[in-house]
């Protein structure tokens, strides 16, 4: 069977489209605080820019790991 193809992604931002990015370029732009939840997105078969939390793929760079509870002393 053919490899799924790898996350294409635009992401619309300072008021131009950029991209695409992949996955690990996406999650760049998260950690340089250009891409949040909100910021629209675009990718093949979507009819149009939506902000990148409906991206399902996307979900993963948007969640905020839960800390372990610390120690007891």
């Amino acid at each position: 069977p053919p490899m799924p193809q790898a996350v294409q992604v635009f992401v619309f931002i300072n008021n131009q489209q950029a991209g695409p990015f992949d996955i690990n370029g996406l999650s760049q732009l998260v950690a340089q605080g250009q891409l949040t939840s909100a910021t629209l997105v675009w990718k093949a078969g979507m009819p149009q820019w939506a902000a990148a939390s409906t991206l399902p793929e996307l979900n993963s760079l948007f969640a905020t790991p839960t800390p372990p509870t610390p120690p007891t002393v």
